[in-house]
């Protein structure tokens, strides 16, 4: 099979953006520096604004708090340069992309990836192991102490984390020591697993397919001509001028939650149709704008943007269907499945293309192909990544065996989770979807359910489906921050930069661990210090709805029915036909990555964005040309970079002076 990249477009992202030569580069000991150390400040600020605000500052492949430090840091070098006396060098342009490439690569583990998830779901199971939720001998009574706090529900580890600490009491950091003790060589595995992983194919998406990566040219234009000067983008007032519309709009909306009598104009209406029979396939559509998805829609190649919302409506159409010949029950499922059976397909198409090149890797790896110092690939670290990979597998495997998961199901799992991982960072890089969630799983268990699904609650038993559901909690049950695509997306900026792959591995794991454990001690403190019941609406229900979930896939398991399996396969079979299109047919403009996006939450309320950014695009191109588009393509930058800043904004006004719940998260 083919590979499936975008074709030829002139109006698609440059294979090789402008901003940093690829050339060998080192990564300077101050960039290492002061990027843990944002790490650390960006991580703490993450757990506070998730946990109590649940406005979440690593949300997207485009994570708004970074982009809010880069330009930060630009500023800062603008300072610098009017300040020599300060005798103090700016950064340099791969400086600033080595630590956006950190804080991308860490930006969700303190919101959707991890933290939200980890500490409540470890004390909420167990809190929530009663009688009246879920009687413990369902799950509790099986479960390896060492995992958890405490196996007490009436303990004062889960208690007081749900109840408040009492008069006088002190967080039980001694409940927490052997359970962190015993996750953390286990995150970390599975963050080894993604980035090994990752650098078994960057290179042939760079190099061999040309991915475009559309949202890295955010930070290579951005950072073009640093130090010297600021990048040619930022020196034009079209940038600015789309900078100023989501600023002024999104400033208007926040003075609004404060004063109502604030007047700003509702981009984000709720729908107001009720349609009854077939129609009712079209309730809940949503209309908003997001200036930030026009902007990505505008700088992505014709044919993606128009797969992303043609499959949105054509799965309405479907549902149509189903409604009109009767069939009103198991919709979301009906579509789910179908998803899943695009996944399968999609995952096996990328590796089926990219044998040849997993054959050198894996040659190169073992000894029996020698580079020589010209070849291409001659700086690519094959053998850490072949040999770091089996290393995490076997460990992630192992731990999950020895805390008592069946050694078939883990395995599984592990061969489940990188696959999937790929198919969103496939999503990401070629795509360029900010905020993209895999539509193949649920709540509880993110991705595992869909494994849950195809393998049976009942065949799985409630010991492997509560490890299962736990070990979900670091990256297999991330919804809209999958590391996966972030790595891929730092693997990019790094060859940009000239860095090697392995140092920039290497590297990327120590900030994970950074993060982890700052997550360690801010979100555990924060927790206990404010109680469950005093957090953000959503991390008020997290441990609560994990526990009657979990509940429910033991206790009232569902089997895969004959409709569920026509689901999976027709899903895979409309995604081979979209390959077998695309290459047969030079004009066919659908693109397979839209179809395994016709189905979550972002694609619910950016759709819309996404078809006024494309019919921007394309009115311009075909009135104007390309010269034209390239004119006016510092406006879509601008949209992008003002959305990612006053979001930011409002966020550390809201945690310095609360007021009603956010309206400018999502």
């Amino acid at each position: 099979m083919e590979p499936m990249s975008a074709k030829a477009d002139p109006t698609a992202l440059m294979t090789d953006p402008p901003g940093v030569a690829p050339a060998t580069g080192a990564i300077t000991p101050r960039a290492v520096a002061l990027a843990f150390v944002l790490v650390i400040a960006f991580t703490a600020a993450g757990c506070f604004s998730v946990f109590l605000r649940y406005e979440i500052i690593g949300t997207g492949y485009l994570p708004r708090g970074a982009v809010a430090l880069l330009l930060a840091l630009i500023a800062g070098n603008a300072l610098l340069r009017r300040l020599p006396r300060l005798n103090i060098t700016p950064l340099t342009a791969r400086e600033l992309l080595f630590i956006f490439l950190v804080l991308m690569v860490v930006g969700a583990i303190a919101g959707q990836e991890y933290a939200q998830h980890f500490y409540l779901n470890l004390v909420g199971l167990v809190y929530y192991a009663t009688p009246d939720v879920v009687a413990p001998n369902v799950y509790l009574d099986n479960l390896n102490p060492m995992l958890v706090p405490s196996k007490d529900p009436a303990g004062s580890a889960a208690v007081w984390a749900h109840e408040g600490l009492p008069p006088g009491g002190a967080m039980p950091w001694g409940a927490w020591v052997r359970p962190l003790l015993v996750w953390t060589p286990f995150l970390l595995a599975v963050y080894w697993m993604v980035l090994t992983f990752a650098a078994l194919l960057a290179w042939r998406w760079e190099r061999e397919e040309k991915l475009p990566y559309p949202l890295m040219s955010v930070p290579l234009e951005v950072t073009e001509d640093e130090p010297a000067a600021a990048a040619p983008l930022l020196r034009g007032w079209p940038t600015w001028i789309a900078f100023s519309l989501p600023c002024v709009h999104y400033t208007l909306q926040g003075l609004h939650g404060y004063w109502p009598a604030v007047p700003f104009i509702n981009l984000d209406p709720d729908p107001k149709w009720r349609f009854t029979g077939p129609m009712a396939a079209f309730n809940g559509v949503l209309l908003w704008l997001r200036m930030d998805m026009v902007g990505v829609t505008y700088l992505l190649a014709a044919e993606v943007g128009f797969s992303l919302w043609f499959f949105f409506l054509f799965r309405r159409v479907q549902q149509f269907v189903r409604l009109s010949v009767g069939v009103n029950t198991g919709e979301y499922q009906f579509f789910r499945l179908q998803t899943t059976g695009g996944y399968v397909l999609l995952g096996g198409a990328l590796l089926y293309s990219a044998r040849g090149h997993l054959r050198r890797v894996l040659s190169a790896a073992i000894g029996s192909v020698r580079r020589g110092p010209t070849d291409p690939d001659a700086r690519e670290p094959y053998r850490l990544a072949v040999f770091g990979f089996l290393a995490a597998f076997a460990f992630a495997v192992a731990w999950c065996v020895y805390f008592g998961m069946r050694p078939i199901w883990a395995m599984t799992q592990y061969v489940f989770f990188p696959l999937v991982g790929m198919v969103v960072a496939r999503v990401i890089c070629e795509a360029g979807m900010n905020v993209y969630s895999a539509p193949i799983g649920g709540y509880v268990a993110g991705f595992n359910e869909a494994l849950f699904t195809l393998i049976g609650p009942r065949r799985l038993g409630p010991r492997n489906l509560t490890l299962m559901t736990m070990t979900s909690w670091c990256q297999i049950r991330s919804t809209a921050t999958q590391n996966a695509a972030a790595v891929f997306q730092g693997y990019r900026l790094g060859s940009d930069a000239g860095f090697p792959r392995g140092r920039v591995m290497v590297l990327a794991l120590a900030a994970i661990a950074i993060s982890i454990l700052t997550c360690h001690l801010v979100a555990p403190w924060i927790i206990y210090t404010w109680s469950v019941p005093k957090l953000a609406p959503w991390p008020t229900q997290a441990g609560l709805n994990t526990a009657r979930g979990l509940g429910n896939l033991i206790n009232q398991p569902l089997p895969m029915t004959p409709t569920d399996w026509l689901a999976i396969g027709m899903g895979a079979a409309t995604t081979w036909a979209l390959f077998a299109l695309r290459r047969r047919f030079v004009w066919w403009p659908l693109h397979p990555l839209g179809f395994v996006t016709w189905l979550s939450w972002p694609i619910e309320r950016y759709w819309s964005s996404i078809f006024v950014g494309w019919v921007i695009k394309t009115v311009i191109v075909r009135l104007g040309g390309y010269g034209t588009f390239r004119k006016l393509r510092p406006v879509a930058f601008g949209l992008i970079l003002g959305m990612n800043v006053i979001f930011v904004v409002w966020l550390i006004i809201h945690m310095i002076w609360p007021g009603p719940p956010g309206i400018l998260i999502d």
